[in-house]
């Protein structure tokens, strides 16, 4: 029997079996445990032992955990029957069983049969000890490949190469060529098939033909433009319904409302006829000018229905403005880009087929390379099993995949090929808490899977089934009432990829809570000044939102707010229960850091600096450089100024002096000082060093002889320097174990992970206590009593849109055209399309990020807002609040803190925000739920 302390819906997860299983289990709903339990099902009912399943994990600590977990549990249910021996036989076999990363099991395979992976004319293939490349090793040979890759294609330059090379590769050298190579084959690594997918890509360019209406990127512009068209449409029909109770509102503003929105109808139902007729009736959307009523300028109605009407009429047009252009000039565009694309795409496959062969011959894979090989040894090219693929699978009783909301192409692929088609699969997850769509996620396999499969109630033998566990168990109410009220107005199929209702959303299970009314969630806006008064300089947004912050912290410190401790029991908060939460920190964290130490609380980070920006990597660089060639001033001075030689200003400027003409070096050889001299020793003797040794020993040598790690060591934040300055020299052993030599070179190397904002990795700072800064993404898994979500301003990322050719897994590519003649470039609709749907994909993960960060505390959330203009923005967004919001408004927000507000203007609570607008939405809600404290403050 399952333990009798789960839920009905735990249990059926525990004991279900028949089929597929299927397990959404919502934020601290004790998945791990329901994992755990049916796992001790498995082994006490059907007499199993522990090593017959394969455990898939997503990362090694968490592995780790889950073994340690099962060992535990197994050690407690021993305890109570000392007798039973198959129980005791599990203990020697659970550090044997199969409970991995997909990484891991992936390599254990191919070590298992390297000998199966020789392929027909190949002249190298695996051996059982291969190396496996880590990201930086594997960064350098990618660069070194496509180096070669690169030299080829010059030296065989055909048409269409060319013109992909002075349109869409176009720059002061061959850079962006190789950007857009390394990204297209960087995000086909998520396919089971890549190669496939080239081909398939490569025989559409070269056959493009037909009409606009005949492609994908026709249908995804045209729905959304019924999207917009039906969202707009709804929004001024409602607000013109609002008016009738007031004449003279209904005749100057209700009725033009109510004309606007006819137009948005007739568009609606043109974009159904193509892409054409809805061009053609792109016009029939008409804004007459409204008549305000004598005298009610300034009325609050009056002002919303201005401001709906004036934002309604910026976004028509950017759509207009999209229906420009006819289907033939769209599909002219398209073939005057095809060869470009044809011939980026062989350019990638030739990089491709180069770099697997180079890693061939260094008997070496990287992280998708052992995916796509497992999937290789698993599964012929017909799709069916392999002969390995059938002892794998025979050897599991069921394959648990925890995490599989994060799982891709390949992955699911590899899982269906060792679970016996699926039919022995146990699956547990979020949706909501996918956010690694960058790292190649695929939420939508999770989403299929939850919209195919029956409820476990409803399913037949052998059928596919689901459960979904709701409870949660980890927060107090008014933490889950506060998510469900924003998610379940801004999340929907449209915008956050799955509907938000009773089953989706957090039901509270945490009755060991300590019954008090002081838990509200709280929402802060600081309305923060661009001007300042006379002889005042104004407070930058960001440092007043983390003064603010700072002081609500020392506040709750200083009271004593209660949290629950060890056995239930109430004691007052320490820095340690605090998190303060950013989508990116950043440099914001060191402001954040600043204000929290003015007010005398200690704080620890998360996640590393800017690596490069430290002083200690700065100083070690300048070394390096020096070392390279003295004759360079910046990074000379700013060694003898380093703690490390001690220069003073003042001793820097009498060395100048003395020498006024010529480099830095010069004047220092001229100096007959004893530093000076001291110096010039050290320097000779190390670059004299430079000559032979790899530059790992190089660092090694330098630090010893110059004390370095001791230095910067005692300094403030010692230890996360130290790390610092080790994790350089493993990347320097990282760079020259894959087959690059010389200090130049590692120089350049450096100067091009600066350009391209990329680091090596590094441990991150130390974790010394106190209250925590910490990114959203950093804090999945983990809880805190008390949370403070803040930068709610940030703007969502565009970054990923700034690259001359788009890749989406299913549209394909999407590039700008350059003309040539006429010295322009512009978006092809192929890129428009593509664009759509990538962004409204980032922003369905960006709502799940927010949710991510709403669901972390146990006791208290605090969201800080800060804004310039904040009467403007509220007045804007009150004029579109409503509950729920619509998908398409949701869609037009730019950040987190517009998300929230729309639906949070409707609360009763929020009468402050509403008296700043000056502005009252269209209905307010009544919501049953905790309420929530609303206040603003003026920087």
């Amino acid at each position: 029997m399952a333990d009798s302390m789960l839920t009905p819906s735990q249990q059926a997860a525990a004991e279900n079996r028949g089929g597929s299983l299927l397990v959404s289990a919502a934020a601290g709903s004790g998945k791990t445990k329901v994992l755990v339990e049916r796992l001790f099902l498995y082994i006490s009912q059907d007499r199993c032992n522990v090593d017959q399943f394969l455990i898939i994990t997503y990362t090694k600590a968490a592995a780790a955990e889950l073994r340690s977990k099962i060992a535990s549990e197994l050690g407690k249910r021993l305890a109570a029957n000392p007798s039973d021996a198959h129980l005791r036989r599990q203990l020697l076999r659970v550090y044997q069983a199969d409970i991995r990363t997909v990484d891991s099991f992936c390599t254990a395979l191919l070590r298992e049969n390297a000998h199966l992976l020789a392929r027909d004319g190949e002249k190298y293939c695996l051996t059982p000890d291969f190396r496996v490349l880590d990201e930086g090793e594997a960064a350098l040979l990618r660069g070194r490949v496509l180096d070669r890759v690169l030299e080829e294609f010059y030296a065989h330059l055909d048409e269409p190469g060319a013109l992909l090379a002075d349109t869409l590769g176009a720059g002061r050298d061959d850079r962006r060529l190789a950007e857009l190579v390394l990204d297209l084959h960087g995000k086909l690594q998520s396919h089971a098939y890549p190669e496939r997918w080239l081909s398939d890509s490569e025989a559409y360019w070269t056959g493009l033909s037909g009409g606009f209406d005949d492609t994908e990127y026709a249908r995804v512009l045209l729905m959304g433009v019924e999207r917009r068209a039906a969202g707009w449409r709804k929004i001024l029909s409602d607000a013109a319904a609002g008016t009738e109770s007031d004449s003279a509102l209904a005749s100057g503003y209700g009725a033009k409302f109510l004309t606007a929105a006819e137009g948005f109808d007739k568009l609606e139902q043109a974009a159904q006829g193509g892409w054409d007729a809805a061009r053609a009736m792109a016009g029939a959307v008409d804004f007459p000018r409204l008549t305000t009523p004598k005298g009610r300028k300034d009325d609050p109605d009056v002002v919303r229905l201005k401001t709906l009407w004036d934002n309604c009429k910026a976004q028509t047009k950017k759509m207009q403005a999209l229906l420009n252009l006819s289907g033939e000039e769209a599909m002219e565009d398209l073939t005057a880009v095809a060869p470009a694309m044809a011939a980026l795409v062989r350019l990638t496959a030739a990089f491709a087929a180069a770099y697997r062969r180079e890693k061939l011959r260094m008997n070496a894979a990287d992280f998708s390379d052992q995916e796509h090989l497992a999937l290789g040894l698993l599964v012929a090219e017909d799709g069916t099993p392999t002969e390995l693929g059938e002892q794998v699978a025979a050897r599991y009783t069921e394959i648990l995949v925890d995490e599989y909301q994060d799982t891709n192409e390949v992955q699911n692929h590899i899982f269906r090929a060792v679970s016996k088609e699926g039919k022995n699969l146990f699956t547990v997850g979020d949706v909501k808490q996918s956010i690694y769509r960058f790292r190649l996620a695929d939420p939508t396999i999770f989403l299929r899977k939850y919209a195919e499969f029956l409820p476990w109630e409803q399913a037949q033998e052998g059928q596919d089934r689901k459960v979904t566990l709701s409870r949660n168990f980890r927060s107090r109410q008014e933490v889950l009432d506060a998510a469900n009220f924003i998610f379940r107005n801004i999340m929907s199929p449209e915008l956050g990829e799955i509907a938000y209702g009773d089953e989706e959303a957090l039901h509270f299970g945490a009755a060991y809570y300590p019954e008090r009314h002081d838990c509200q969630t709280e929402y802060h806006l600081i309305c923060a000044q661009q001007r300042s008064a006379e002889n005042e300089r104004p407070v930058k947004k960001m440092v007043a939102e983390a003064r603010f912050v700072a002081g609500r912290i020392r506040g709750l410190l200083d009271e004593g707010y209660p949290v629950t401790g060890e056995g239930g029991v109430l004691r007052s908060c320490r820095a340690e229960d605090i998190v303060i939460l950013m989508r990116s920190p950043g440099s914001r964290a060191a402001v954040y850091a600043q204000a929290l130490a003015e007010r005398g609380v200690p704080c620890s980070f998360q996640e590393s600096s800017d690596f490069f920006a430290s002083m200690e990597i700065s100083v070690a660089l300048s070394l390096l450089r020096v070392l390279d060639n003295p004759l360079q001033d910046i990074p000379l001075i700013a060694v003898l100024r380093s703690p490390l030689f001690g220069f003073t200003p003042d001793r820097l400027a009498q060395v100048r002096a003395a020498a006024p003409e010529g480099c830095f070096y010069d004047a220092v050889c001229a100096d007959g000082g004893e530093d000076c001299a001291g110096f010039l020793t050290t320097l000779e003797r190390l670059r004299l060093l430079a000559r032979d040794m790899s530059v790992e020993r190089l660092l090694w040598r330098g630090y010893n002889e110059l004390n370095i790690l001791g230095i910067f060591g005692a300094m403030d934040r010692g230890a996360e320097r130290k790390e610092n300055l080790i994790a350089l020299t493993e990347h320097a052993g990282r760079f020259e174990t894959a087959g690059s030599r010389g200090l130049f070179a590692f120089l350049h190397h450096l100067d091009h992970l600066l350009e391209s904002n990329q680091a090596p990795s590094t441990r991150g700072k130390t974790d010394t206590g106190g209250v925590r800064l910490m990114s959203v993404h950093k804090s999945k898994g983990l809880e805190f009593p008390i949370v403070i979500l803040a930068d709610l301003d940030r703007g969502f990322s565009r970054q990923d849109f700034d690259t001359p050719v788009l890749v989406h897994p299913t549209l394909g590519l999407g590039p700008r055209r350059v003309d040539l003649d006429r010295r322009i470039h512009y978006p092809t609709m192929a890129r428009r399309a593509i664009e759509e749907t990538l962004r409204r994909e980032n922003l369905s993960e960006e709502e799940r990020i927010l949710y991510v960060a709403m669901t972390r505390p146990k006791e208290k959330l605090i969201l800080v807002h800060s804004l310039y203009h904040a009467e403007s923005a509220m007045q804007k967004l009150a004029s579109l609040a409503s509950c729920p919001v619509l998908p398409e408004t949701a869609a037009a927000c730019k950040s987190y803190g517009e998300w929230l507000l729309l639906p949070l203007l409707c609360r009763p609570e929020a009468a402050p925000l509403r008296e700043l607008a000056g502005v009252e939405p269209e209905t307010l809600c009544a919501p049953d739920d905790a309420p929530w404290e609303v206040s603003v403050h003026q920087s």
